[in-house]
């Protein structure tokens, strides 16, 4: 993978694939325990590039690990400031408590946690919800199934078409240009249900998403109220 860095920019999206590679080295060098090594890594991906708020989730990770909660403080609020709040938030806010906690600003703490409670839904109710988004997406798989079946017998019946030579009979060259209206509609239907068939995908990864959040946030809402009650718990120490 390192080999793929020193590699000459010659066409534009080689950028995507450096910054990737930025990204998936610096989740190696995290995972050995390398902390500066992947750090400088997730800090080469480009803000403009989609990774970007993962970069920052992580360069936050990997100064909390090295006991860094100033640079974690500022990562966490860039990535609480610029990016999607849905999906980030609750980490984020979790570990700016965390810092905030480790740094002695036992409030601050208590305020990023108590976000935590306030803002997104509670434990109760969530595994039903979880429930739901599953079946959603256990009916989109099958409509996924439909599609693939319906794009191959389109596309059979695309192939089984024949190209007549024009010198033909008349009535061949009549039977010919209806075939080839028939295949311009093949065509069209083929476009149609692809289009379809990559709808259809785009909601099942949203719906994978949603699952994953949902999952997530019963974990997020238990730790943010064993944070509050941590930093009342240290605010009210003898000094």
């Amino acid at each position: 993978m390192r080999k793929l860095l020193t590699l000459p920019l010659i066409r534009p999206e080689q950028r995507d694939v450096i910054n990737n590679t930025h990204l998936s080295l610096g989740y190696i060098y995290y995972e050995l325990g390398y902390y500066p090594e992947a750090t400088a890594h997730f800090r080469r991906i480009s803000p403009e590039h989609e990774a970007f708020p993962h970069a920052l989730l992580a360069v936050s990770w990997a100064a909390i690990k090295q006991n860094d909660y100033q640079t974690a403080v500022i990562t966490l609020n860039e990535l609480i400031k610029n990016h999607d709040e849905a999906q980030f938030g609750e980490e984020a806010h979790f570990l700016l408590g965390q810092c905030y906690l480790q740094m002695g600003f036992y409030d601050f703490a208590f305020k990023e946690y108590d976000l935590i409670s306030q803002r997104y839904p509670e434990a109760n109710g969530i595994a039903e919800r979880v429930v739901e988004v599953q079946l959603g997406l256990r009916q989109q798989e099958q409509e996924m199934e439909k599609l693939k079946v319906q794009l191959l017998v389109l596309e059979s019946k695309l192939l089984t078409t024949i190209n007549l030579d024009k010198t033909v009979p008349k009535y061949i060259k009549e039977e010919h240009d209806r075939l080839a209206r028939q295949q311009e509609q093949l065509i069209a239907s083929i476009v149609s249900e692809r289009k379809l068939f990559e709808e259809a995908s785009q909601i099942i990864e949203l719906l994978q998403q949603e699952m994953e959040r949902k999952e997530s946030r019963k974990q997020w809402h238990a730790y943010a109220e064993y944070g509050k009650a941590r930093s009342l718990f240290l605010k009210g120490m003898p000094k």
